[in-house]
C-alpha cells in the first residue's frame, strides 16, 4: 500500500475565480421568491413557493396555485398543473412522476421517458426504472433510452441503487449485477444485500466469501479478504474501516492507508471526504488529503458535491472548494449557512442573505431563504 502525501493548506486565500455551480434562492421582506443565478438576483414569484429542488442551472418548484415550474437560463415555465408524486434533483436535470408517467426536464427541454413506470432512480446522468407492463429494466443515459435487460430474463428488480452514471440491482433471481457504460456485468454473486453506488464505483459486501469487493470503471475486484467494520461510497472512491482500526481508501482503481487509527469523525459526498480526529480536521479531494484546519471541537460542516462550509474557532466561516480554502470574507456574526450544492448561502446582520459566489459575497436584503 501507498501512502498518500499530506499537504498542509496555512490560510491559503485564492483570487483567481471560483465561480462555483448550483443556483440559490431566498425570500424579500414581502415574500417575493428570487433566484440567485451567477451573481444575479431575479424575482420568480410574488407569493411563497414549495417543494423547491435545485440543480447547477435549473431551479424546479411548486407554485401557489399548485403548477410545477422551472427557472432555466433566466426564463421560468410551467411544465404540469399538477403536484408530482416523484420529484428528484440531479445537477444536470430534474426527474418527476405523474403517477406512472415518468418525465424529465433537462437544458431547457422536457421529455416523457415512460407512461407506466415503477421503482424510478436518478443520478447526475443515469435515470433508470421498472416498465409496469413488461417488467422490462430501462436507463436513460447520455439522451437515449435503452433496455438493461428485458422481463422475461429479470422478472422484477429485488434491490437497487444508483451512482451518478451506473446502476447496481439484485433482481427476483438474487443475482447482482451492474449496468455501466451500456454493458451489464454479472457479478457471478447471489444474495448481495449490502452495496452503496457512487460514480464509475460501486462497493459490496460478500458475506458468503467474507470479502469486501468493488466494482470500478468496468472491473471487479476484492479490496480487503474480511468484512469492514463500516464503508461509504463517493466519486471514484470507496472508505472503509478494516478489521484493525485503519482508515482506508480505495481511489481511482489504488488501495491507500489514510490513517492508522479510526477518525472521530467522518462524512463523505460525491466529490469530497472529511474527517476529523481532534484536532485536526482533514479533507480528501481529487485523491489528495489536505490537512486543512485545527479545531477544539468537532465541527458542524456542510458538505457539497466538491466543497465543504464550516465555522473555525472564531466562529469566522471557512469554505473549501476543489482543494483550496477561503477565508475572511465574512466577517459579521452568523445566524444561519447553507450550501446550495457548492454554493455557499448566509444569513446575518438586519435579515441580510449573502451569497459566496465568483470570490465575492453578494448581499440582499431578505427574511428566509
Amino acid at each position: 500500500m501507498q501512502k498518500l502525501i499530506y499537504t498542509f493548506l496555512l490560510a491559503l486565500i485564492c483570487s483567481a475565480s471560483i465561480a462555483q455551480e448550483g443556483l440559490g434562492y431566498y425570500y424579500d421582506y414581502y415574500n417575493h421568491f428570487y433566484v440567485f443565478d451567477n451573481g444575479k438576483n431575479i424575482q420568480l414569484e410574488s407569493e411563497p413557493v414549495d417543494s423547491i429542488r435545485a440543480g447547477n442551472d435549473y431551479l424546479a418548484y411548486i407554485a401557489q396555485n399548485g403548477n410545477l415550474k422551472v427557472y432555466y437560463n433566466g426564463e421560468t415555465e410551467t411544465i404540469e398543473e399538477n403536484i408530482p408524486n416523484v420529484m428528484i434533483a440531479t445537477a444536470n436535470a430534474f426527474v418527476y412522476k405523474m403517477a406512472q408517467r415518468l418525465m424529465i426536464y433537462e437544458h431547457g427541454e422536457k421529455k416523457q421517458l415512460s407512461s407506466w413506470a415503477q421503482n424510478c432512480l436518478a443520478g447526475d446522468n443515469i435515470v433508470t426504472w421498472q416498465q409496469v407492463n413488461t417488467l422490462n429494466i430501462m436507463a436513460y443515459q447520455n439522451g437515449e433510452i435503452k433496455t438493461i435487460e428485458s422481463g422475461f430474463s429479470v422478472k422484477a428488480i429485488d434491490t437497487s441503487k444508483t451512482g451518478k452514471n451506473i446502476f447496481a440491482y439484485s433482481d427476483m433471481n438474487h443475482e447482482f449485477k451492474i449496468f455501466y457504460n451500456d454493458v451489464v456485468y454479472d457479478s457471478q454473486l447471489n444474495n448481495i444485500r449490502n452495496f452503496r453506488c457512487g460514480q464509475s464505483t460501486v462497493a459490496y459486501l460478500d458475506r458468503f466469501n467474507n470479502s469486501f469487493n468493488v466494482f470500478y470503471d468496468g472491473t471487479f475486484s476484492v479490496i480487503a479478504d474480511h468484512l469492514p467494520k463500516g464503508y461509504t461510497v463517493a466519486d471514484n472512491m470507496v472508505v472503509y474501516t478494516d478489521i484493525n482500526d485503519n482508515f482506508m481508501m480505495y481511489y481511482a482503481g489504488r488501495t491507500v492507508t489514510l490513517e492508522t487509527f479510526l477518525p472521530t469523525y467522518r462524512r463523505a459526498r460525491e466529490n469530497i471526504l472529511i474527517y476529523y480526529y481532534e484536532p485536526e480536521l482533514k479533507i480528501v479531494y481529487g485523491g489528495q488529503v489536505f490537512t486543512v484546519d485545527k479545531l477544539t471541537a468537532q465541527p458542524n460542516i456542510l458538505l457539497g458535491p466538491s466543497s465543504a462550509l464550516y465555522l473555525d474557532n472564531n466562529n469566522r466561516p471557512k469554505y473549501f472548494y476543489k482543494g483550496k480554502v477561503y477565508e475572511n470574507f465574512l466577517t459579521e456574526p452568523i445566524l444561519e449557512m447553507h450550501l446550495y450544492r457548492d454554493l455557499p448561502v448566509f444569513k446575518y446582520g438586519n435579515n441580510t442573505v449573502g451569497f459566496y459566489f465568483d470570490g465575492k459575497m453578494y448581499e440582499f436584503e431578505g427574511s428566509k431563504y
